[in-house]
């Protein structure tokens, strides 16, 4: 029988019997797929990118992962065993499945691995109620969860979501995990849809979990992303400015334009995001090309809301403003001036002056340092640095940046422009840790910034592996 196998070709040795046309067209199909698995095996290496949310998920993982994995290994014993349950059914037709049974193993994980199954659950969760409301929300009898915590203080009988980050009960309004204080949970919409920062109730405007304080709510508009008015203020809607912060006084409402994200203009001022910017000249003030922080008008040049000496850039001369103004210096022959326009120390020197550090502020050039537009005492620009910044989690140390507060030349610290005294250089750290939200400086002696921690004390004494 063997030797009859054999004379039958190599389809027939595998799959254990002669298979006819179709059969034979299906095996060597499924054989050429083998040509693809190592395609396949680098793909399924991608799979794990994505935080594992459960054991389901995890399995399920596995699961797409070996289907790939092991294919060459079960793929003839797959297609033997087929082979052999189509001959004994009568069905030759029933072979032509096989090559759906990897693929229906491959997409049942898949499918269990997206479901709801191998979501993760918060602890102590209602199994027969629990339900995901989206992304953020989930809620079962007892609780409304935010993510996967209890949010306190939430009703689940009149918990509602708006968008992703929005949602009600009969007492508060959330965004995120955050109450809006003050905020109408009976009043509150969200006006631009489902994907809007900007909400309002029936007396004020919000964004995010900010309010706006509107003055007047009657005449109150969003001009665009960044910018809104009322017929009293201008409201520059950045959520690094605190609420109290952002609103300016309005000069003409019927006037108020945009000219970049963070330039406007109407009929009386000119506005650099919640700052007016004195003396601008609203009627000639427009942005330099291609930037973002410079404008210009008849009078003078300005950085931000800031108005320089310099009336007409064009007729300095320049230095590094191939990649724009932001590494750039120019001079007048008599002055210097650095990047936020503003006149370098008599004797700065034009030729040799230079950023020490990318998006820091301390200058060189071969006889002086400089912070900003300052002279650090006594700094030595042969042997000056920038100090790497410490970047502390609940397990890592990392010192990616340099710092943007503290300097060195070997023999002082320096804090900006401000020289320190009796730090010990040796063992002086500066950084900022992400889990109390607080910048840091020490040295064995004693903390210059932030208070002690077990983390900063860790670092104090060497206990941590810092990542450079």
């Amino acid at each position: 029988m063997e030797q009859k196998n054999n004379s039958k070709g190599l389809a027939a040795r595998i799959l254990g019997g002669q298979p006819s046309k179709l059969q034979k067209f299906i095996f060597w199909l499924m054989t050429l797929t083998l040509l693809f698995w190592p395609i396949s095996i680098f793909v399924s290496i991608f799979f794990f990118d994505a935080p594992i949310r459960s054991t389901v998920d995890n399995n399920c993982r596995w699961g797409m992962v070996l289907t790939i994995w092991l294919y060459p290994i079960y793929l003839f014993p797959l297609m033997r065993l087929w082979f052999k349950l189509s001959k004994r059914l009568g069905m030759a037709w029933l072979f032509s499945l096989c090559p759906l049974i990897p693929v229906g193993l491959f997409s049942l994980f898949l499918t269990i691995g997206s479901s709801s199954w191998a979501e993760r659950k918060p602890a102590g969760h209602d199994p027969l109620t629990y339900e995901r409301l989206n992304g953020n929300y989930a809620i079962d009898v007892n609780h409304v969860y935010y993510l996967y915590d209890i949010l306190e203080g939430a009703a689940p009988t009149t918990f509602k979501v708006l968008n992703e980050n929005y949602a009600t009960d009969m007492n508060h309004v959330w965004f995120n995990d955050k109450v809006i204080s003050g905020a109408d949970p009976t009043t509150f919409v969200i006006p631009d849809g489902n994907d809007s920062n900007m909400s309002h109730d029936a007396h004020d405007y919000y964004m995010a979990d900010q309010a706006l304080h509107v003055a007047d709510i009657s005449s109150f508009k969003q001009i665009d992303y960044n910018w809104a008015i009322d017929s009293i203020q201008v409201y520059y809607l950045d959520s690094a400015t605190p609420a109290d912060k952002k609103a300016v006084a309005i000069g003409d409402y019927s006037t108020f334009k945009p000219l970049n994200i963070y330039y406007a203009v109407d009929a009386k001022y000119v506005y650099y995001k919640n700052n007016i910017v004195e003396g601008a000249d609203p009627a000639t003030f427009s942005v330099l090309k291609g930037e973002y922080h410079y404008g210009k008008d008849k009078h003078r040049m300005y950085y931000e809301a800031y108005g320089s000496a310099i009336r007409d850039l064009s007729t300095l001369k320049h230095k590094n403003m191939e990649d724009g103004m932001y590494d750039a210096f120019h001079t007048d022959g008599t002055t210097v001036y650095n990047y936020k326009l503003l006149p370098m120390p008599k004797g700065t020197d034009f030729v040799t002056v230079h950023r020490v550090e990318p998006y820091r502020d301390w200058y060189l050039d071969k006889k002086r340092v400089y912070y900003e537009n300052h002279i650090l005492p006594e700094a030595n620009p042969k042997t000056f640095k920038v100090l790497p910044s410490h970047y502390m989690s609940e397990i890592e140390v990392s010192t990616i940046n340099k710092s943007d507060t503290y300097s060195c030349d070997g023999r002082h610290v320096y804090y900006c422009d401000s020289l320190m005294s009796g730090v010990d250089i040796e063992s002086f750290i500066c950084g900022y840790d992400f889990v109390d939200e607080q910048s840091f400086a020490f040295d064995k002696n004693r903390y210059y910034q932030g208070t002690p921690s077990q983390r900063t004390e860790n670092l104090r004494q060497g206990k941590y592996q810092v990542d450079k």
